[in-house]
């Protein structure tokens, strides 16, 4: 009797807390490539969540050959229109690059498979579109090693820098590098 009493108070203690608390929310998925000399490197790949500036989840530092991941998000999380929850992929050979936002939870599991490199969206202008905001007028292309480009405008004696690319300060590059840079949401893609 007092075993199937401690039971219902355990089972009624275990209810609460999961309704104080909510339960963990899980991203998962698997990171691959179409082309066979990059789906060779898919387990040097790292999937991040990030909310603003701070690290949510991180998967593991090295996928399985498979190129599976999961990045289990603490319940307390929860992504706003002003404050999603950004997936961005990085390792080995590939610079932090921008996959998905979410700006709210649709269950506790979902599924996000990712495809490297990057597919680029244009629109019908032939503009790359930026895949975070959907805008195309601060989009600059990525360009890796030590130039510079930058337009100078001088208009009625005031002279105005504009830069014409995202610079890297970096000689390596691959196809697994991001292309383009959103100046407006400050993600490379």
């Amino acid at each position: 009797m007092k075993a199937a009493r401690l039971s219902i108070v355990l089972s009624l203690l275990i209810v609460v807390l999961t309704s104080l608390t909510g339960s963990q929310v899980q991203i998962e998925g698997k990171v691959s490539a179409t082309r066979p000399e990059i789906a060779n490197c898919i387990m040097l790949v790292k999937v991040v969540a990030r909310q603003g500036s701070r690290v949510l989840a991180s998967g593991h530092e090295l996928l399985d050959t498979t190129g599976v991941y999961v990045l289990p998000i603490n319940a307390g999380i929860t992504p706003t229109q002003q404050r999603p929850v950004d997936i961005f992929v990085a390792g080995l050979g590939l610079d932090t690059m921008y996959v998905k936002s979410y700006y709210s939870f649709t269950g506790s599991r979902m599924v996000l498979n990712i495809k490297v490199p990057n597919e680029y969206v244009k629109d019908a202008s032939g503009n790359v579109v930026c895949p975070k905001c959907g805008g195309f007028e601060d989009i600059l292309p990525v360009k890796y090693g030590t130039h510079h480009r930058i337009k100078r405008t001088i208009h009625n004696g005031d002279t105005t820098y504009v830069p014409l690319d995202h610079n890297i300060p970096s000689e390596m590059f691959s196809d697994l590098h991001p292309y383009w840079y959103c100046n407006k949401c400050k993600i490379q893609f």
